[in-house]
């Protein structure tokens, strides 16, 4: 917070009042890591974020146009400005949503001397500080959730970050006003979400989420048929259930060294709700074959209708295309492992289908099945699936190690068979790179013998075209 005393001296030349407000005194309170600065102030909000943002050399960005608030972002921290709403700051603070929020410090009170930046009168007029020791979640008016729906997302966020209960009277008001989620634009939909995907127990979060109030239904109606369908051979549980529990149980491999380096920490929340969505395509694939139900090609269905459902949650492409290849792979593993006379080929057939997230799909798999094999009982083969699976993820290893470079280029195949540029020199240049993968060749030279071989094995000339001499 070094750069407050910055702010304080441009609100003192313009005699403007300004307050520390919510999250900032909430985690100060709770000895958290301070994260973003909220600042309320009486006046000239732009001008005093302008000249904030151009004292310390930080970025200057418009959140809010109508509502005048701005952010000044720096190295250390963002910081949040915008006006005071009433005509005080406890009037402010009455409008805000929980009471664990509604609190505030004369931006004047600041010590910058103190270990945590922090002293001066706290002011509390909807009881906050007792909240916060009684770890509670409480809305500060029965309008809370009316004036402003997202706020029933981030209860149960809050819930999630902070590991506080959300008490009885506002789990009501939740319900009660649970249908107005869909009023919310999208986009602010999306970030909640992903927050309380990030948190710790988010398969608890998200089951409350859906079982106090249905919010979760009324953005993903998908939900409720997950809830009655997926009992099988294999499950004695629905999909709903099974889902929550595979996020349980990938929370839990997280918690290991050697599972927790299969994936980036920015990729945490989104494996999960790859998680919580990985058998979705039950919905659509369920059949009764000779007494018996089955969903054949349930993951190549899912890792379609879960494209529509993010885009409606404006996810980006990018992070679309992640979760669908993580639902599309997700059986390969076990597949693999079921499989008579596993080849290394057909290990690096799940290589390269699955490029670039073959440990996300390994853990999600390895979730996956904990949570099938622990619900029912079946634990005989777990130890073994998941020596499998660790197998996988280091032969895997292996192939990216080994292909990094490839041994002989488009131009040395043209070159060495005499062939014409097209299609057919990336289908050759592919079967090295698999002969490379699989240890088959280590060199150039070894490499060179092996297209020889190639030329041989094959009638190159059905298929391509001969340099004219």
């Amino acid at each position: 917070m070094e750069h407050l005393n910055y702010l304080v001296e441009i609100l003192n030349q313009h005699n403007i009042k300004g307050y520390l407000v919510g999250g900032i005194i909430r985690d100060y309170l709770l000895e958290r890591e301070i994260k973003d600065i909220d600042v309320a102030i009486n006046d000239k909000v732009r001008i005093i974020a302008r000249k904030f943002a151009d004292l310390v050399t930080g970025g200057f960005v418009v959140l809010d146009k109508k509502r005048d608030t701005y952010r000044v972002v720096t190295e250390e921290l963002n910081y949040d400005l915008a006006p005071i709403i009433g005509d005080s700051i406890y009037e402010d603070l009455l409008g805000r949503d929980f009471t664990i929020n509604a609190l505030a410090s004369d931006i004047d009170g600041i010590d910058l001397d103190k270990d945590r930046g922090l002293s001066g009168e706290i002011i509390d007029p909807t009881g906050g500080r007792s909240d916060l020791k009684e770890k509670t979640i409480r809305a500060i008016n029965k309008e809370t959730f009316k004036e402003d729906p997202l706020r029933l997302l981030r209860g149960v966020r809050f819930r999630a970050e902070l590991n506080f209960t959300i008490n009885s009277k506002t789990e009501e008001l939740m319900q009660k006003d649970s249908q107005l989620i869909t009023e919310v634009a999208s986009e602010r939909i999306k970030e909640e979400l992903l927050k309380i995907a990030a948190a710790d127990k988010a398969a608890d979060n998200l089951e409350y989420l859906e079982k106090k109030s249905g919010l979760l239904s009324y953005l993903i109606p998908e939900i409720k048929m997950m809830k009655k369908i997926g009992k099988c051979k294999y499950h004695k549980e629905d999909v709903w259930t099974h889902s929550l529990y595979t996020v349980e149980q990938l929370e839990e491999l997280l918690r290991d060294v050697f599972w927790s380096k299969q994936v980036s920490n920015d990729q945490i929340p989104l494996l999960k709700l790859a998680a919580l969505f990985h058998d979705i395509g039950k919905l659509w694939t369920e059949e009764m074959i000779d007494g018996e139900v089955h969903f054949y090609g349930h993951h190549k269905e899912g890792a379609k209708k879960i494209v529509p459902i993010l885009r409606q949650l404006t996810f980006s492409r990018r992070k679309i295309k992640y979760i669908k290849r993580l639902i599309r792979y997700h059986m390969r593993p076990l597949s693999l492992y079921s499989a008579d006379n596993l080849t290394q080929k057909g290990k690096y057939r799940f290589f390269r289908a699955a490029k670039g997230v073959v440990g996300d799909v390994c853990l999600l798999a390895a979730a996956d099945i904990l949570a099938t094999k622990l619900w029912n009982e079946r634990r005989e083969e777990i130890a073994d699936n998941l020596d499998f699976i660790k197998e996988l993820i280091s032969d895997t290893e292996k192939m990216k190690k080994r292909t990094s470079k490839l041994l002989l280029t488009g131009y040395d195949v043209m070159e060495l068979l005499n062939i014409e540029e097209g299609p057919q020199v990336g289908r050759i240049l592919d079967k090295i790179r698999e002969a490379q993968a699989q240890g088959k060749i280590e060199n150039r030279t070894e490499a060179v013998e092996y297209l020889k071989k190639l030329k041989n094995k094959f009638n190159y000339t059905e298929v391509i075209h001969r340099k004219s001499d």
